[in-house]
């Protein structure tokens, strides 16, 4: 695809990322934050180009961070006792 189209696919979004094709397809099957929200047009994931580019905005302005998902953790244990 030429570099003016207003859809992108795997390829175009690395090259604009600077990220291999593969890092992509790993970043989609694993469902990552820094990758932006995909469509499917038949089997190719696609984005658009503007909405790329907001995306890329967002995260440069702090904007699209992500809470950290997971259990809270506790203060480890203290040896206090052991002399």
């Amino acid at each position: 695809m030429s570099d003016d189209t207003e859809v992108l696919t795997v390829d175009g979004l690395a090259k604009m990322l600077g990220r291999t094709e593969a890092s992509i397809r790993e970043g989609i099957r694993r469902g990552v934050p820094w990758l932006p929200k995909s469509f499917k047009m038949g089997n190719r994931h696609c984005w658009l180009r503007e909405d790329v580019r907001k995306f890329l905005v967002l995260l440069r302005n702090g904007e699209e961070a992500q809470a950290k998902t997971g259990r809270k953790r506790n203060p480890p244990p203290s040896l206090r006792g052991v002399a």
